[in-house]
């Protein structure tokens, strides 16, 4: 499957957000519309959560959010100064960048999620509490019982309808102890 975010996609987001939102430093704005004006470089750039994780990575706020304005990172080095990084973006062109937009509900936005590309350097699952892993395997096992309950109502008709007692017979036991691991809940078979 193709996943990498095409050059159009990304011109189309950067001048929907340069009309819409302020940065918290003007710098930022400047950064973005190079890469706004500047393919080769904008091909080179991906947009990422965590971008603090990334080995090239900045993370711009807007006016609105909590969020501190701007910071750099390379190379695991923080630094906070916007023309360093405007600089560094311009003679490394050739090399990935990973930028991270903090603005209001960025979250629900369909624009940005359009856009935003899995961080390899930090990957969304690994941040799932082990708790919310365990709830979403037992939603998993639960669904998947659920399926093979059905499947097994489906062959004990069958088997009615054929009038196939050996099937009925064994199939009824296999839906009791399908409905007594549903009952007990799945984590106890």
């Amino acid at each position: 499957m193709y996943s990498r975010v095409q050059l159009k996609d990304k011109k189309k987001f950067l001048k929907w957000f340069l009309q819409r939102y302020q940065m918290k430093r003007r710098e930022s704005m400047w950064i973005l519309n190079y890469l706004l004006n500047h393919d080769i470089v904008l091909n080179k750039t991906k947009f990422v959560e965590e971008a603090n994780k990334t080995p090239r990575g900045i993370r711009m706020a807007t006016v609105g959010t909590e969020d501190e304005a701007f910071r750099f990172y390379k190379d695991g080095q923080e630094y906070d100064h916007p023309e360093q990084a405007f600089h560094e973006v311009r003679l490394n062109w050739h090399t990935d960048l990973y930028i991270e937009l903090l603005f209001q509900d960025s979250l629900l936005s369909p624009e940005y999620a359009a856009i935003l590309e899995d961080n390899p350097y930090a990957k969304w699952n690994d941040r799932m509490t082990s708790e919310i892993d365990e709830q979403v395997d037992e939603a998993v096992d639960t669904f998947y019982l659920q399926k093979q309950r059905e499947q097994v109502l489906e062959d004990i008709d069958r088997a009615l309808e054929t009038d196939n007692r050996d099937d009925f017979y064994s199939l009824a036991e296999e839906l009791k102890h399908i409905e007594d691991k549903m009952e007990n809940g799945v984590s106890s078979s």
